[in-house]
């Protein structure tokens, strides 16, 4: 059975969003270090202890950046992982990536929360779509033969 154009279309937006998550993975790190060199810990220390925030230093800040940075780039290598096997017809590549498009949801709805309505409609209505690419008729009846077809070849 030839894979569906709905899956390959998901597939493909997995990609794109490992894509931007590794340039932004790389651009939060790249900052982080940006940072440190500036010393704008000490600067960030000042602000937070003038907003009355005393039990954090500015360096943990820092460190937060970069934690979350290479965080987003392990997060990428998953993705393309989950797309790589999703193209082969793998139906826990299929529910990785919808926890995923949860999670993207999830953050769309707080993006609706801090007023950025044009980003959160955006977010949410390609993740909405990339849901029904993963689960539409055709796609489940691709991946279930997938699995049946590897199920009989175990068992040979």
């Amino acid at each position: 059975m030839k894979r569906p154009l709905t899956l390959t279309i998901a597939v493909a937006l997995q990609w794109v969003a490992a894509v931007l998550a590794i340039v932004s993975g790389f651009d939060l790190a790249l900052a982080a270090f940006e940072m440190r060199r500036d010393d704008v810990a000490l600067q960030l220390e000042a602000a937070l202890v003038n907003a009355g925030i005393v039990d954090l230093a500015g360096s943990t800040v820092v460190s937060a950046v970069l934690v979350l940075g290479v965080l987003l780039i392990v997060i990428a290598f998953v993705r393309v992982m989950a797309a790589v096997y999703l193209a082969r017809g793998r139906a826990w590549a299929r529910i990785l990536v919808a926890v995923f498009v949860v999670v993207n949801l999830i953050s769309g709805l707080a993006f609706l929360f801090q007023g950025e309505w044009l980003r959160a409609v955006a977010g949410i209505v390609v993740e909405v779509v990339v849901l029904w690419l993963l689960f539409n008729a055709r796609s489940t009846a691709y991946i279930r033969h997938r699995t049946e077809e590897d199920a009989a070849e175990a068992l040979l």
